[in-house]
């Protein structure tokens, strides 16, 4: 006999602060309840997700049981939102019973979930939009635009819109004004003509230091603001540049005194887009500075001190690995530390810098004198996941093709779901963010790996935005990309087709790409315009093109360093004390990366030691200057590789010698980073540059190597993406081979024979 008890603490009415109620047993026990009461209508059941179609199906019927079955899928939608990384394919099940009908469903609810917002302090419409940005990314759908039909004003107060009107129609103001005064400025007229002028224009518009002792400006100034009027209308409807990443542009350096200030960063990124976004102070960058809430106190076990590309420290927040570049300035207090205690010194007092007001001034200073940086703020908790997690324990090996190096994790599909969950919700803060800050001109550059995803949570909040990504490493996934890790493979496929513009690196990146596209989106349709060597593939009502656009690097920049005579001084110091031990027709190899286990160095150590092996008579003559800039040391896939290299580098170091000059070793290894003075400078010392990553999107480290030292000899291995560039134009040609390729890095005795043929050829 079926109980008909009444329904009681009716969902998204109730609290949910209470620590000790189990919410998915209460949605099971609630839905039991509801029903018991459909007698012949519905059969009882345990599985949550079986009672979401059952009750689906009697709602949408709309009779005497529908009240009751919706408050049933309300009970649902609640614990759904309650826990939305373990209820992902609960909420899925709910959003396809509900069908054609969600709009009339989201109508219902919404309201509901509103006060509950405002009765219970609790934080569901937040979460219901994420949820279906989730829903949306994972089934490649586009429900969230439902809810927006059913309930325009969610998306108007999630987007700022009416503030957003509000600003518009102020800078219209502003120039209305602006052109009103100009014109009366210029009037020769009486005093008359100034009251016929509302007194607020003139005031506003008029600064005290032009006016005369009548208060009247003169045909000059008002001259000037005719021009500044229409200075500002042209402005207004130009096109902008929001330049998206997930790290910011800049290095903050903390002063002796405790100031801040900003320094403009350097690297792969900041070369390519810098100029772009310098040309237009309006232009806004948007990246996250490391300043999350809810960070939780780092431990002195959880830092490991850790550096940018370029070897500048960088603050840790506690498993996240590289956040935030920082340059601190008072070495000469830290210099007597221990290597653990300057860890402490550097981090601890830096992970509450969010508190310091400094800091916001010099943001400020910054955005006044540049292009805007606006800073994209996450929950700490999300951004270990999406960085220091699944960015860097996942993707990066993935798309590099290295899956031995995928954290093992990620086998767990629970953990690759927590993870995956943290990664979309990082991605749609940013593209929040983004939306919130165009308008319809502009144009939106997103980029690489970390972001993959932004486009499609932008372009669902606003179709009509221009959105380009541009992916800065390989794009070259293993077969279990889309089998084994399927949860992340293709809805990451389908997100990057979002996007109105993607470029490349190389045209082997982009044709992985379409090669997937075609074998798992088969209804999408590829074109090619041969003429611009574009590729446009339409999908799903959305259309994409596809380029290739390989970063490079500024050559008079370098050339400038390196024609300087101070720069020419340092490199023959450099090479006169690299091989002050070593005897006549030695070579200097030089190679500099980060340390990372994409860029070959275990395998380059090996090929190493193999040289001597083979050709023992080079014993006492050549050296390998190897520089490894340390960071990620959080991730343990890094930690692991970088302490092998460095072990296996000492072992070379001290096994390898020569009789005739005992005073040599064939190798030198360091982790710290180079200024650029100082990095070019080793350009010129050296005499075969070595470039052998296994899988690198460009390396412009090999483009400023020759254009540095044209008569060094380059080692270059085919996975970087420079090589695949310059054998594509010609520079390796078999009467005209501008550089030593190594095809295969794993190949060691291949490799250990084009070491050889680099130092003989440089001493021909």
């Amino acid at each position: 006999c079926r109980s008909a008890s009444p329904i009681i603490e009716k969902p998204f009415q109730r609290s949910t602060k209470d620590p000790d109620v189990d919410v998915v047993r209460r949605a099971n026990e609630y839905c039991s309840r509801v029903l018991a009461k459909m007698s012949d209508e519905a059969r009882e059941t345990t599985d949550v997700g079986q009672a979401a179609e059952q009750l689906a199906c009697i709602w949408k019927k709309r009779n005497n049981l529908s009240e009751i079955a919706f408050e049933g899928l309300l009970a649902i939608l609640e614990l759904c939102l309650l826990q939305v990384n373990e209820q992902v394919g609960l909420f899925s099940r709910l959003i396809n019973s509900l069908a054609f009908n969600s709009v009339s469903f989201w109508k219902l609810a919404v309201p509901r979930i509103y006060d509950s917002d405002l009765s219970h302090g609790t934080a569901f419409r937040e979460t219901l939009l994420f949820s279906l940005a989730l829903y949306d990314v994972n089934n490649g759908k586009n429900r969230l635009r439902e809810l927006y039909a059913a309930v325009p004003g969610v998306r108007q107060s999630m987007l700022g819109i009416h503030a957003k009107k509000f600003g518009e129609k102020y800078r219209h103001m502003q120039m209305s004004r602006s052109r009103a005064s100009s014109r009366l400025a210029s009037r020769e007229g009486s005093c008359e003509d100034l009251l016929a002028l509302d007194n607020d224009v003139v005031q506003d518009d008029s600064p005290s230091s032009d006016q005369g002792s009548d208060g009247v400006q003169s045909a000059s100034a008002g001259a000037g603001s005719a021009a500044s009027g229409q200075r500002e209308h042209s402005q207004h409807h130009k096109q902008r540049v929001i330049n998206v990443s997930n790290a910011p542009p800049v290095s903050l350096a903390r002063k002796t005194s405790g100031q801040w200030e900003i320094k403009q960063g350097s690297g792969g990124l900041v070369a390519c887009v810098d100029p772009v976004m310098s040309e237009d102070h309006d232009n806004i960058w948007l990246a996250n500075l490391g300043l999350n809430f809810d960070d939780q106190k780092a431990t002195e076990e959880d830092l490991h001190l850790s550096t940018n590309s370029l070897g500048l420290p960088i603050i840790q927040q506690a498993r996240a690995g590289d956040v935030f570049h920082v340059i601190e300035e008072n070495d000469k207090k830290i210099d007597g530390l221990t290597q653990n205690q300057k860890d402490v010194e550097l981090v601890v007092p830096l992970l509450a810098i969010e508190r310091d007001m400094s800091l916001l001034s010099v943001l400020n200073d910054y955005n006044r004198s540049s292009y805007k940086l606006n800073p994209v703020f996450v929950s700490q908790e999300d951004y270990n996941s999406y960085y220091g997690g699944i960015s860097n324990g996942f993707l990066w090996p993935a798309l590099h093709n290295l899956p031995e190096h995928i954290v093992k994790d990620y086998d767990d599909p629970n953990v690759l779901n927590d993870h995956w969950c943290a990664y979309v919700r990082v991605n749609y803060h940013f593209g929040l963010n983004a939306v919130r800050n165009a308008r319809p001109q502009d144009f939106i550059w997103i980029h690489d790996y970390h972001l993959m995803l932004t486009g499609q949570i932008m372009r669902s909040l606003d179709s009509n935005l221009e959105v380009g990504f541009f992916l800065h490493i390989p794009f070259q996934p293993p077969p279990e990309f889309l089998t084994k890790y399927k949860m992340v493979g293709d809805p990451i496929l389908r997100g990057i087709l979002r996007f109105n513009k993607v470029g490349f690196q190389t045209h082997r990146d982009r044709a992985k790409f379409l090669e997937l596209v075609q074998k798992t989106l088969p209804r999408a349709r590829i074109a090619y315009e041969h003429g611009v060597d574009i590729y446009t593939v339409s999908f799903e009502g959305w259309t994409c093109s596809l380029g290739v656009f390989p970063v490079s690097i500024k050559n008079e920049d370098f050339l400038a360093i390196a024609q300087d005579p101070q720069t020419v001084i340092k490199a023959h110091e450099i090479k006169d004390e690299m091989m002050q031990h070593s005897g006549e027709g030695g070579a200097l190899f030089f190679s500099v990366e980060r340390f990372d286990y994409t860029k070959g160095i275990l395998e380059k150590l090996r090929a190493w030691k193999r040289y001597f092996e083979l050709h023992p008579e080079r014993k006492g003559l050549d050296v390998l200057l190897q520089i490894a800039v340390t960071n990620r040391r959080t991730v343990e896939s890094y930690r692991k590789y970088q302490d092998d290299c460095i072990a296996l580098a000492e072992s070379i170091r001290d096994s390898i010698r020569s009789e005739e000059y005992p005073e040599w070793r064939c190798i030198r290894f360091e982790t710290d980073g180079l200024q650029r003075v100082q990095l070019i400078a080793h350009y010129l010392a050296m005499d075969v540059g070595v470039v052998t990553p296994a899988k690198d999107g460009m390396n412009l480290v090999a483009k400023e190597m020759m254009v540095c030292n044209p008569s060094a000899a380059l080692m270059l291995s085919s996975g970087a993406g420079t090589e695949v560039q310059l054998g594509m134009a010609g520079f390796y040609k078999d009467e005209d081979k501008c550089y030593h390729r190594v095809e295969d890095i794993a190949d060691i005795e291949s490799f250990a024979k084009t070491f050889y043929e680099a130092a003989i050829k440089d001493k021909e």
